[in-house]
């Protein structure tokens, strides 16, 4: 597995990383894990996708079944 510098997007910090140092043990992330956290909130909840669950995420963004989510502009915006 090639190092992969972790991403920083709109707050969000996105990283790459060797499933086997993944501490979540109820399933299996095989050779590589995403993991997802607040910029902001470093010591914050972290979340934790194997590569399958990122791909659906990323596929259901991309589709736009998250759209619903975004918040409505304000007036006169």
């Amino acid at each position: 597995m090639t190092e992969q510098e972790p991403i920083l997007s709109d707050g969000v910090i996105i990283e790459f990383v060797d499933g086997k140092d993944v501490p979540v043990r109820h399933k299996d992330f095989g050779e590589r894990a995403v993991v997802m956290r607040d910029a902001k909130n470093a010591e914050g909840p972290i979340l934790y996708f194997t590569e399958a669950e990122w791909d659906a995420f990323i596929a259901g963004v991309k589709d736009g079944e998250f759209d619903d989510l975004l918040e409505e502009p304000a007036e006169g915006s």
